[in-house]
């Protein structure tokens, strides 16, 4: 690799200097092929020796001390459908351009004059062969360092003036492909974020699993926990099950496998998700059980079901204009979108407004504590409805993804897929992360004074007169 003021960039004998593309211009929309190196100075550029290293090595010893290097380039461009290239030209699906010039490895600019045949195809085999090498070619490439997405960029435009027959719009280009070292980055990266999956799904399990324990302890105490507040967990794990449902039972073949040499690996943690998640799903289901079948059957529990009540009149509203502002948000940022060329290829697409609508469904469930806060405030409960090691805990699992996306955004942003902490999931950005991990902090602060001083303690004095609730034992099964 060579450095220079603004970083470092590709050898030009490495494998980074080949790379799949996409272009269009103002009549076609749709082209894709690739761009490789023929002959570096004197050396034939051969991927097998490239892929070895041999070659970047080679070419160490033989360089001179400019950066500026002699190259030539093959470019081949093709469509599904018939296009007129220009006003001479007859129609064609696929063009191919043989270009040479130079490549500042300190800059990353390559700059060539290419020469493509223009001629009817069956003029190729015969005598009258047209060749147009008035062609420039201009690609950038960016740095091996490079963040927040960057990626080859170029032109291929023609010199002749526009009144030329031979004239045609400027094509502009795209890599469809990163660098190797970036490739490795993201599947180090993918690595990580199954392992960080797996770990807060049976920390989930966990925490929950304990907060179980607490209320077989203190049987008391179930009745005060907030249906709605289980209810937003329980659907918290059993939506994604009945997304992926299928994924528990047979291996899907998707596009992340091809990074992984379609080994399984993926595919086998995926699983082990999903089965989490159901068990995970499971306990939750069972302390909602628990909670809800403590409150049936007595008359003296009708005050805790009206605080639950009103917990649902209050955040019903709240959660509905919520989610109201988000869709006008998301209209809003689709009405002022440009299309982008290629974006989709590094596994990025726009996000639609189901992929909305699941973002604002995970912000809700960041806030899983609030309908228990409001409960506490109806009820004016004082009792340790819940466990510190299941609110902490739980809160602490939903901000890990939050505090590790802030971590993320100050690497390499390259990317096959988001397996954690991902954007269709939750809102993820530097601003959301902060906001939701104070609020986190905060949920939990609320929860502690509520348990420790009552549920009205956040009230003015003149609120805090008690209610009538008398606490009623009840008695629990002793298994769960």
């Amino acid at each position: 690799m060579q450095k220079g003021k603004a970083g470092k960039y590709p050898n030009a004998l490495s494998s980074d200097m080949r790379f799949d593309m996409i272009g269009r211009n103002k009549e076609v929309k749709d082209l894709w092929g690739y761009s490789s190196p023929l002959y570096v100075e004197n050396q034939l550029y051969r991927l097998s020796s490239v892929f070895l290293g041999d070659a970047e090595s080679t070419l160490r010893e033989k360089q001179s001390p400019s950066s500026v290097i002699n190259v030539s380039y093959i470019l081949s461009l093709a469509t599904n459908h018939d296009f007129k290239l220009s006003s001479e030209c007859v129609q064609i699906r696929s063009l191919e351009i043989s270009a040479e010039g130079i490549y500042d490895s300190k800059s990353g600019h390559l700059c060539m004059i290419g020469c493509m045949h223009v001629g009817p195809p069956k003029a190729r085999v015969g005598h009258n062969l047209s060749l147009d090498c008035e062609i420039q070619v201009d690609v950038q490439y960016p740095q091996l360092n490079a963040r927040n997405g960057d990626t080859v960029k170029g032109t291929i435009e023609s010199t002749r003036d526009k009144s030329d027959p031979l004239y045609f719009e400027p094509f502009e280009i795209l890599s469809r492909s990163i660098y190797a070292g970036q490739a490795k980055d993201s599947i180090w990266r993918m690595d990580l974020e199954i392992t960080m999956v797996l770990i807060s799904n049976t920390l989930s399990c966990i925490f929950v699993g304990l907060q179980l324990l607490h209320v077989k302890k203190h049987a008391d105490v179930l009745p005060l926990i907030s249906a709605v507040m289980l209810i937003v967990l329980t659907l918290g794990h059993l939506i994604p099950l009945l997304l992926n449902f299928e994924a528990l039972f047979m291996m899907r073949g998707n596009s992340v496998n091809v990074y992984f040499g379609g080994d399984g690996w993926l595919e086998v943690n995926e699983v082990l998700v999903r089965v989490i998640t159901m068990i995970a799903f499971l306990l939750e289901f069972r302390l909602l059980q628990m909670a809800w079948s403590a409150r049936s059957g007595e008359e003296s529990q009708k005050l805790l079901w009206m605080s639950d009540k009103k917990v649902v009149y209050l955040s019903s509203p709240m959660y509905i204009a919520g989610g109201l502002i988000a869709w006008f948000v998301h209209l809003s940022r689709k009405s002022h979108q440009r299309p982008l060329l290629g974006i989709h290829h590094l596994g990025y697409k726009q996000q639609s407004l189901w992929g909305g609508f699941k973002s604002y469904a995970g912000l809700i469930l960041d806030g899983f504590l609030l309908p228990q806060i409001l409960f506490n405030l109806f009820s004016d409960s004082k009792e340790k409805a819940l466990a510190p090691s299941f609110y902490v805990g739980t809160t602490f699992v939903r901000l890990l993804p939050h505090a590790y996306d802030l971590y993320r955004s100050h690497g390499p942003n390259w990317s096959f897929n988001y397996i954690y902490a991902n954007p269709r999931l939750d809102y993820y950005s530097t601003s959301w992360d902060l906001i939701i991990s104070i609020g986190g902090l905060l949920f939990v602060f609320l929860i502690y004074l509520q348990q420790r001083y009552g549920g009205r303690c956040l009230l003015p004095k003149r609120f805090w007169q008690r209610s009538t609730y008398e606490k009623v034992p009840v008695a629990i099964p002793e298994q769960f």
